[in-house]
């Protein structure tokens, strides 16, 4: 029973870290294509942080035994 608690957060963990990391690439394309809206070292910034994020996600995923199709 407190294993199922552990599976759980480590669900929330991987998935947070997912929609994170996408939603980070998308603003830094977004930044990218139209640079009036900030400089373009913060687009580049956000789109290897989301990078970064997906791949912690998936490595945290690659560790718990929680099958999350990435």
């Amino acid at each position: 029973m407190k294993y199922e608690h552990v599976f759980k957060f480590m669900k929330n963990i991987v998935w947070s870290l997912i929609l994170n990391g996408i939603f980070a690439i998308v603003l830094g394309l977004l930044i990218l294509i139209f640079p009036d809206l900030l400089p373009i070292l913060i687009g580049g910034f956000l789109i290897i942080f989301g990078i970064i994020a997906l791949a912690f996600a998936r490595r945290v995923n690659k560790y718990s035994k929680i099958d999350i199709e990435i």
